[in-house]
């Protein structure tokens, strides 16, 4: 094991991270328009009970999306929180990932990624070896599936596929609500002919594409870089909202597992990383691809 592997947190549950951010936020939302519990759940047009009100905001349940809309109008929150907050309580029902896809296409380890990414106001990554499943063609996509599972049945692949093709919704909201996501892909993963050259065509274009959304950068580190910071690791830094409530979280995966880091010194270790590749990578438009 690396040093770098042994100071890695363990994982914590999905649902259990995302259930308190939201509940932080409505409390929050609550206390700054002067609301106590009683004076909330006297408004009987709300319908929201006294124990309602208390599972949502100490998150011990999923929330609804509707009950998280009905509060955040009542509370005066503006569009973007209130999106924000309605994404959140939909992330809080993370198991509908594994009722959609299954467990195959979403293993235990990755669904709390699955549950904050939609949450995520900033996204950065560094990609050693692959485009990242936000940026993903459908094509693509199932030759990396079926590379990394080699038995899998043709359903399987699909639901992996389809997992993928959802995830990537977050891109295209309506401003401000969509996250920006700078990545930053070593040369390798131009380079490599994954399904062939007409995938990687087809693959390359969908980058040259999202690059002209404004929420999304994309860079390639060529190799005339020689060593650079992040030769020993991908990852990808998450920001949210409120960084008070909701701090930043680093994630670094292996094939059977993942790490989820929020203390501070790893926080600024790879932001820093980051920055170093990106000052060195060049815009995806003007790579010779």
């Amino acid at each position: 094991m690396s040093s770098q592997e042994a100071n890695m947190s363990a994982p914590v549950a999905g649902p259990t991270v995302v259930r308190r951010q939201l509940g932080r936020r409505l409390r929050r939302l609550r206390t700054s328009k002067g609301q106590s519990v009683d004076e909330v759940v006297a408004e009987r047009r709300l319908g929201i009970s006294r124990a309602k009100l208390f599972k949502l905001e100490g998150g011990r349940n999923s929330a609804k999306p509707q009950d998280v809309t009905v509060l955040c109008h009542y509370y005066g929150a503006d569009e973007q929180e209130t999106q924000a907050l309605t994404t959140l309580a939909l992330a809080s029902q993370s198991d509908s990932w594994w009722d959609v896809f299954g467990v195959e296409a979403v293993p235990e380890w990755f669904s709390l990624y699955l549950d904050v990414e939609p949450a995520a106001t900033h996204i950065r990554t560094y990609e050693a070896e692959l485009i990242p499943g936000l940026l993903q063609t459908a094509d693509y996509a199932a030759e990396v599936y079926r590379a990394r599972n080699p038995e899998a049945d043709p359903t399987e692949v699909d639901r992996s596929v389809a997992l993928r093709m959802e995830r990537q919704a977050i891109l295209t909201r309506d401003q401000p609500a969509a996250p920006q996501l700078h990545v930053v892909l070593n040369e390798a993963v131009i380079l490599r002919q994954v399904g062939g050259a007409s995938v990687m065509a087809n693959q390359v274009e969908r980058l040259r594409k999202a690059a002209t959304r404004p929420n999304v950068t994309i860079q390639v580190l060529p190799f005339a870089a020689g060593a650079h910071a992040a030769m020993e690791t991908a990852f990808v830094i998450l920001d949210f909202a409120d960084p008070e409530d909701d701090p930043p979280l680093v994630y670094v995966d292996s094939p059977s597992s993942a790490a989820y880091l929020q203390k501070q010194v790893d926080l600024d270790r790879y932001a820093t990383i980051f920055d170093h590749v990106q000052h060195q990578a060049l815009p995806i438009m003007e790579y010779p691809a």
